[in-house]
């Protein structure tokens, strides 16, 4: 029992720890509309697995998605009339609301809009597998998730209010216990705690490659008394020509002849400073493995950014920082 529980309090980002017995497990096509939600591959998966979540309440606003997988690696797909390649999740994918991600993750997670009052009653999370017969060498599908239905406070801006005079008592109360994890609108991925890991998906240890085709916003909780977000990078290998270049900021980020953002990898962090060189930058790209220390006194929400274009480099292995909400 213990064990059990340990692997369901996965996060201490997760409000408290949930008994086992409060815990939804639907198998593979299964539908729950449970608070507190563990999936699990089963020993013998089928190629297709959905699961089905339906509201917990008419207040769930998002899904928090903590979850660790080993799927098969993202394809190195060629584009028509082109020598240019784009690392597509196609083999093996875990995919909810558009968004596919595959190859190996440590306890990621992800935030996915649920807006029930304005009648989104389910969120469906598909896992797709490629076949495994005649001895194609892909990794044994695992997958471990714990998904938590987040009910907004009242008057929160991620979900429809009905006027004041026309809220029900329970709506104008303050009994929602979720608002610490609850995310700002538009974020993928939320760190409410004042310092932590962030990590590029499929990163592996600095082995994987990330997904083209992304764009995302990492967030962090703001305070009263916050003034900054510091980032510690140990590891950065995104639009990188080569293993050996070096970090490079703003324009040096697009590629050549282009100022669109979906020609270029980088991530965005926004009035950003280099700590060491005291150089104002937004846009980060390029490959370093020593530390490289960022600072961002942006007044309004804090984030970073991450982009990735359609055109896979070889060195395009991701990011991996440690931060600090001071």
């Amino acid at each position: 029992m213990k064990s059990y529980i340990a692997i369901v309090c996965l996060s201490t980002l997760l409000a408290g720890c949930v008994q086992a017995a409060s815990v939804a497990t639907p198998n593979c096509g299964g539908t729950t509309s449970a608070k507190d939600i563990k999936l699990v591959n089963p020993s013998n998966p089928p190629r297709t697995c959905e699961y089905h979540i339906n509201a917990y309440s008419k207040y769930v606003c998002q899904l928090r998605i903590d979850f660790a997988m080993t799927l098969a690696q993202p394809t190195l797909q060629q584009q028509q009339a082109s020598q240019l390649r784009s690392a597509v999740c196609t083999e093996d994918y875990f995919e909810v609301n558009g968004l596919r991600l595959c190859g190996v993750e440590v306890w990621q997670h992800i935030y996915v809009p649920f807006n029930a009052t304005a009648g989104v009653n389910r969120v469906d999370l598909l896992i797709s597998l490629a076949n495994r017969a005649g001895g194609v060498s892909l990794p044994t599908p695992e997958w471990n998730m714990v998904v938590t239905q987040l009910e907004c406070p009242a008057g929160a801006s991620v979900r429809e209010l009905l006027p004041m005079d026309e809220q029900q008592p329970e709506m104008r109360s303050s009994s929602f216990s979720d608002g610490f994890l609850v995310a700002p609108p538009g974020c993928l991925q939320y760190f409410p705690e004042a310092k932590g890991v962030v990590k590029s998906f499929n990163y592996n240890d600095g082995k994987g490659i990330y997904p083209s085709h992304m764009n995302y916003a990492i967030c962090f909780r703001r305070t009263t008394d916050t003034s900054s977000l510091n980032i510690r990078s140990y590891f950065f290998h995104v639009g990188a020509e080569t293993a050996a270049s070096s970090l490079m900021t703003d324009s040096s980020c697009y590629r050549s002849g282009s100022s669109s953002v979906e020609n270029a990898d980088f991530l965005m962090v926004p009035q950003a400073k280099l700590v060491e060189s005291n150089q104002r930058a937004t846009y980060f790209c390029g490959a370093t493995q020593g530390d490289v220390v960022i600072n961002s006194n942006n007044p309004g929400p804090l984030l970073v950014l991450f982009n990735s274009d359609e055109i896979y480099d070889s060195n395009d292995a991701g990011f991996a920082f440690t931060y600090t909400v001071a």
